[in-house]
């Protein structure tokens, strides 16, 4: 939910002992506001906006002071006033509503950006700025929308991915990129980041091996590079290795790796594209997110609907086969958001709870168990 992900995260079982005491977190559960998929743990915010997280915690990446994986939703700290959350690889980052940042969980490559390269399992502030408007999180990299309209991102830079004009060393400190004031959103990816110019164009850098930047060609970029000539965007998604983006018009175009028909384009083969593709024919679509190999996306009825790899139920399906085009999730048109991840995906409903499906390792569904699902289970 952008190695690329870390799609196989290792199990520890040790006689029952996996998840830590979850004391509290029994607890009748909240209604929720928002859900952020990640790699191998989930997030999310109450309607009281608490956070919580659950999953995987080997680098700290839920916040709540200890190593131990969750199985069910823990907050985070104290605090009720978290605007929005964003789970990445082994990270987390979340705005706060004074309108700072603040991250934590794995920093090997500065992805906290803190100034240093050392995890923290609790929330860490990030420099001393209150004017951010929003956070993104990838595989190893963070980008984020300052309230001027500029854009900064910091972490591994490898592949250009922190749009800076340069590649190979990774920055653990937000820096600028380029010199607009005009950015409307962004997303980080497996190791490149997009983002929407507040023109209506597309913009994208950093690795694209499979055209996951949808420019034409397979050759990274380290500086923002404009995808085709449309400058009728509302939203993009980045991937692991694919990119998706909703087009003024309600259609949804896809681009990027396709091994698992991620892109949606249906059964007439599965190579690799290196510009937008139309999903369908529809032009009523209203969200999308791209995951590790797996997308899914709300339609203006309510429905969700989801296509790529079916592997350990990630569709929500009701079974594991891959689905090369949009295949919908139940038969609820009640849906209000949905987040793919790595290899799971969770949604909410109307009614304010979640749903989670897909691989259950290290308790990153929040339903109380490790067990894979293949159908969207409620969290309670």
């Amino acid at each position: 939910m952008k190695t690329i992900w870390r799609l196989l995260a290792a199990l520890l079982l040790t006689g029952g002992t996996m998840f830590a005491s979850m004391g509290s977190a029994n607890a009748a559960l909240p209604n929720w506001l928002s859900v952020s998929t990640g790699t191998d743990h989930t997030c999310a915010i109450a309607t009281n906006h608490a956070l919580y997280c659950w999953g995987n915690n080997g680098d700290g990446q839920l916040g709540v002071d200890d190593l131990n994986d969750r199985g069910t939703p823990t907050k985070v700290g104290t605090s009720t006033s978290w605007s929005s959350v964003s789970a990445g690889s082994a990270f987390t980052c979340a705005r706060h509503m004074s309108g700072s940042l603040y991250c934590w969980g794995n920093n090997f490559t500065g992805q906290l950006g803190l100034g240093h390269n050392s995890d923290r399992d609790t929330p860490q502030k990030v420099g001393s700025s209150t004017s951010w408007v929003s956070v993104e999180t990838g595989s190893s990299h963070t980008c984020a929308r300052h309230s001027s309209g500029s854009l900064y991102c910091w972490g591994e830079n490898g592949f250009g991915q922190l749009g800076l004009g340069t590649d190979g060393d990774w920055v653990a400190t937000p820096k600028k990129v380029g010199s607009s004031t005009s950015w409307t959103s962004v997303s980080a990816g497996g190791a490149f980041t997009c983002a929407r110019h507040s023109s209506g164009s597309l913009y994208c850098w950093g690795a694209n091996g499979q055209g996951a930047l949808g420019i034409g060609d397979d050759g990274e970029r380290n500086v923002p590079t404009k995808v085709g000539t449309s400058t009728s965007w509302s939203s993009v998604s980045a991937g692991a290795e694919h990119t998706c983006a909703r087009h003024t018009s309600g259609s949804l175009y896809c681009w990027g790796y396709n091994f698992f028909g991620q892109l949606g384009t249906g059964g007439g083969g599965f190579a690799s594209k290196n510009t937008p593709q139309k999903v369908g024919s529809s032009t009523s679509w209203l969200t999308v997110s791209a995951g590790g190999s797996h997308t899914c996306a709300r339609h203006s009825s309510g429905s969700v609907y989801c296509w790529g790899s079916g592997v350990d139920g990630r569709l929500g399906v009701g079974d594991e086969t891959s689905r090369p085009s949009p295949t919908k999730v139940g038969s609820s048109t009640s849906w209000k958001a949905v987040g793919a991840g790595g290899s799971h995906t969770c949604a909410r409903h109307s009614s304010g709870s979640l749903y989670c499906w897909g691989v259950g390792d290290d308790g990153r569904l929040g339903v109380g168990g490790i067990q894979d699902r293949v159908v969207p289970t409620k969290l309670t």
